[in-house]
């Protein structure tokens, strides 16, 4: 069964010059824990999973469980990665990493709840996402799955003009 942590409290804050939320959560032992994320990262997770940018429950469902996901163990010649279902850059399309990343949120061992919790209503209300920007990342995403699956990307078509100089 799934330990159970609660959400106490979001704050903005700045690392490094780059916009963060501070999301502090009480372990069930009782100890607290801290979670420092970039507020783009809602923007970048809607764009790699294919999720709608404004569902910002689901988005920050994934981002709080992502580093209590199972890994393998890492090894000389193999970086740890997750230990179930095909990683975002190992999947065949989006449906099929959306699919096994929701997967890994529910089968993970922590369970932090996010539908409701008030104090998330900072990033709630903070999370503005641009849906121009999210889809320049979608894009970039499909190129870096492309060009991990295939190792590079496809040859473009020649011109006319190319066909008759060749």
């Amino acid at each position: 069964m799934a330990e159970k942590w609660t959400v106490q409290e979001v704050r903005a804050r700045q690392v490094d010059g780059t916009p963060c939320w501070q999301v502090r959560v009480l372990r069930a032992d009782g100890q607290p824990h801290v979670h420092v994320m970039p507020q783009d990262v809602l923007e970048w997770r809607a764009a790699e999973y294919g999720i709608d940018p404004t569902d910002t429950d689901t988005l920050l469902e994934i981002v709080l469980h992502e580093p209590h996901m199972a890994l393998t163990e890492e090894t000389e010649d193999e970086p740890a990665r997750y230990a179930a279902g095909p990683a975002l850059w190992e999947a065949d399309s989006t449906a099929t990493a959306r699919t096994a990343h929701l997967d890994r949120v529910k089968a993970c061992p922590v369970r932090i709840t996010v539908r409701g919790q008030a104090a998330l209503a900072p990033v709630r209300a903070g999370h503005k996402p641009d849906l121009q920007r999210v889809r320049a990342m979608r894009e970039a995403v499909d190129t870096q799955r492309w060009a991990a699956l295939y190792g590079g990307l496809p040859v473009q078509p020649i011109t006319a003009e190319e066909a008759l100089r060749a």
